[in-house]
């Protein structure tokens, strides 16, 4: 594996991580299992089971990722980061089309997709799920080139970059709100 990969790794796996956490407990899961309602893609009776899949989809992620980075590290990076990274793929696709979907019909309910998050989705959203996608191809096509054991300092660089790509996702819609026009208070 690549630094490139080593950091697309470590940012992926952050990012799935705390998308998984924030959406633990039975409140935060019904929250987002209703977010996805107005999708209409699954029945209502199926929405909390498939809520509860993508978390878990999310952990495995996250899961299979870690091991990729470690195994990287360690100089035996075996087959965990291109079965991650298409993982990755798969699941950052079908969150794309379903939200690229909801924008279409006009529908902007928040997606809560890291948990607590009340912005209504948008274009930019979109363009979010675009970089994670853009992200995790990197990654898979830079995870199968060769190499023994990396360098110490190339990989704590590459995993900080990774660390602070997953944090500017974190803080998107915060970011968003920043670079938004000022609203009068009356």
């Amino acid at each position: 594996m690549t630094y490139l990969a080593l950091g697309c790794a470590t940012g992926l796996c952050v990012v799935f991580l705390v998308s998984a956490a924030g959406k633990l407990g039975r409140t935060r899961l019904r929250e987002f299992a209703v977010s996805a309602g107005p999708l209409r893609l699954v029945p209502r009776s199926w929405r909390s089971r498939v809520a509860g899949a993508v978390v878990g989809a999310e952990f495995a992620i996250t899961t299979t990722l870690g091991l990729a980075v470690g195994g990287t590290l360690t100089g035996a990076p075996g087959p965990a980061g291109p079965v991650a990274f298409g993982a990755a793929i798969g699941l950052l696709t079908a969150f794309t089309v379903a939200l690229s979907w909801s924008l279409h019909r006009g529908d902007r309910t928040p997606c809560r997709c890291f948990g607590a998050s009340t912005a209504p989705a948008g274009p930019a959203h979109l363009g979010r799920n675009l970089v994670l996608l853009l992200t995790a191809t990197t990654g898979l096509v830079t995870s199968w080139s060769a190499g023994g054991r990396p360098d110490i300092g190339g990989s704590v660089l590459a995993a900080v970059a990774g660390l602070v790509f997953a944090l500017l996702v974190l803080a998107f819609d915060d970011l968003l709100d920043l670079f938004q026009p000022a609203r009068r208070v009356r």
